[in-house]
């Protein structure tokens, strides 16, 4: 392989920034660290990610052999790095955010032209998506990564998540956008939606860069975006060893190119290996998750904004355990100087305050993975992706939903319980079934039993009937027939509503970017 086919553009995820402000954002969603046990059932067992797993990747040479995992434990940061998060005191004084303002279409860019010489676009520019209403007390945070360090020119965004916050909930949903969505750029051209920032730097739009970004998004999309934060790659890798690595889930095996350590020269393509995943439970440094984050190659973008959506959540999850939410003042003091923003200390604060609830009532993941089309630019070749509207709802449905609770969400119903009885020979298998179950607003609980070995799955559910059991989406989590769940009415007091017994042909490794809507059932 040479070395100059690798990507030079890094990709981000948002570790600074969301680790300090995000907290109030996203929680814990996908941490498979269940409830203490006086808030669950009798049987619950609490389990806690390991730190280190039972299979170690090991990397090989030739591409598409898949490697032999160790037993050695998963390399990490030191438990004590020399840069640990410290608490200190937290203040007292909680600032005032200032007014959230609602965005509006710039009518003069939308129109006119930023440039007398643009030429006639080859893609007919659409018209402007009606823009969503969103409903009170919900706030729109764009969430960036760029490809450069901040303040350097030419920048593309290619990582862009919007988090809608209700208040009301308090719940919270996230959508990624991929770069490669062909947009108008309002009062420009019709480009990919990564170089909309730069395209403001460029031609100096009154609200810069990241006003034509919002203005894109919101003429695209319809979708009002009140804050961004922006934040580079530098600091991923020292706030993963700084939080002593991270526990990720990978449901998924994952193999692409790496380098053979972080030191070597990116230009010689002897220090690139292939490196490979096996599901499994990580504890992850930050090289590797940095790699695990931006991999592209064997995959795809879609896929690689799931992951950055995961490591977020991951490194979420961390920041609770550490404690780091009531040190928000602190950090924030510590780390402002590495985010580009326009969220006050008062809206942090006040945005970090809903965290214990939204971790209770969950969030809901978008993608927009089958609401696009492959497109190839004429005149440059280049292969570029088109929302799909015309004909089709998907994209406005699922955009819609960014303004709706999840579905399962606690705040609207009594949970979920899923016990989770592992049957087969792989303890990281039942962690990996819990994880996605949360993914899904399901409460699981694994058990402490230990049965003999099982080949294949079986699902039970306790209760006079399936109304309101979602059994359509949870047999959709196990890659089961609806019709092969058991039905028990016989024993109106067992302490969960689904037992699953997990069996050698168990793959956790579901499409999740296709995964069906958990749309709120009567």
């Amino acid at each position: 392989m040479n070395a100059r086919q690798f990507p030079a553009r890094l990709i981000v995820s948002l570790t600074v920034l969301l680790v300090i402000v995000a907290i109030g954002l996203l929680a814990w969603q996908n941490s498979t660290t269940l409830r203490a046990q006086n808030t669950l059932p009798t049987r619950a067992l609490s389990v806690a990610l390991p730190t280190a797993t039972n299979g170690q990747p090991t990397a090989t040479t030739t591409p598409g052999q898949s490697p032999t995992p160790d037993q050695s434990p998963t390399p990490g940061p030191s438990l004590t790095p020399s840069n640990t998060f410290t608490p200190s005191p937290t203040p007292t004084l909680t600032p005032t955010p200032r007014p959230q303002v609602a965005p509006t279409l710039d009518a003069t860019i939308a129109i006119g032209t930023l440039l007398p010489e643009v030429p006639t676009p080859e893609t007919p520019i659409p018209t402007a998506v009606p823009t969503y209403e969103v409903p009170p007390n919900t706030t729109n945070i764009l969430l960036l990564g760029s490809d450069t360090a901040i303040g350097e020119e030419k920048t593309r965004t290619d990582t862009i998540i919007i988090v809608a916050i209700n208040r009301d909930g308090p719940t919270a949903s996230i959508i990624s956008l991929p770069r490669d969505l062909y947009v108008y750029i309002p009062g420009s051209i019709m480009n990919r939606l990564n170089t909309a920032l730069a395209r403001g730097e460029e031609k100096e739009y009154e609200g810069g860069g990241i006003g034509l970004l919002k203005q894109t998004i919101l003429y695209n999309f319809g979708i009002p975006i009140h804050y961004y934060a922006r934040v580079d790659f530098d600091g991923f890798q020292d706030v993963v060893n700084a939080a002593g690595g991270v526990d990720v889930s990978v449901s998924c095996r994952l193999q692409d190119w790496r380098l053979k350590s972080p030191e070597l020269n990116l230009e010689d393509p002897d220090n690139w290996e292939q490196f490979a995943l096996e599901p499994g439970i990580y504890h992850m440094n930050g090289d590797l998750a940095l790699w695990y984050a931006r991999s592209r190659l064997s995959t795809s973008d879609f896929d690689r904004g799931r992951r950055q959506q995961q490591i977020l959540r991951a490194l979420l999850n961390q920041s609770v355990d550490l404690d780091m939410l009531s040190q928000v003042p602190t950090l924030w003091s510590a780390f402002k100087n590495e985010v580009d923003t326009d969220m006050d200390i008062g809206l942090i604060l006040q945005l970090a305050a809903l965290a214990p609830a939204i971790r209770e009532n969950g969030i809901q993941n978008l993608y927009v993975g089958g609401k696009v089309e492959s497109w190839v630019v004429p005149s440059s070749g280049a292969q570029v992706l088109l929302p799909i509207w015309a004909g089709n709802d998907m994209m406005e449905e699922t955009l819609r939903r960014l303004f709706l609770p999840p579905a399962l969400s606690r705040a609207n119903r009594v949970p979920i319980y899923v016990e989770i009885i592992n049957a087969t020979a792989n303890p990281d298998l039942a962690l990996l079934a819990a994880d996605n179950l949360a993914t899904h607003g399901f409460v699981p609980v694994i058990s402490p039993d230990e049965p003999q070995k099982k080949t294949v799955t079986q699902i039970s559910y306790y209760g006079a009937n399936f109304k309101g059991s979602y059994n359509w989406l949870l047999s959709w989590i196990f890659a089961q027939y609806r019709s092969s769940i058991e039905l028990v009415t016989d024993n109106p007091d067992y302490p969960y509503d689904y037992k699953v017994i997990l069996g050698d042909d168990y793959n956790p490794c579901r499409p999740e970017l296709f995964a069906p809507q958990a749309f709120l059932e009567q």
